[in-house]
């Protein structure tokens, strides 16, 4: 997968790029426990930087 997959995310509906296993960008968020349980029951899918930004720790 060299360039990504284009991906909506299904919280806000943005277009973003998933690089999948080959070094992600969301790889590098620091997301606690109970916001990743939170994200798993609630999407079926990735969800945008934007997004995702929201569970990480500050």
């Amino acid at each position: 997968m060299a360039g990504g997959t284009l991906k909506r995310c299904p919280s806000c509906g943005k277009f973003f790029t998933c690089m999948g296993d080959s070094d992600c960008w969301c790889e590098h968020y620091q997301v606690p426990k109970k916001g990743m349980v939170k994200i798993m029951n609630t999407y079926k899918d990735c969800i945008c930087p934007d997004c995702l930004g929201k569970y990480a720790e500050k």
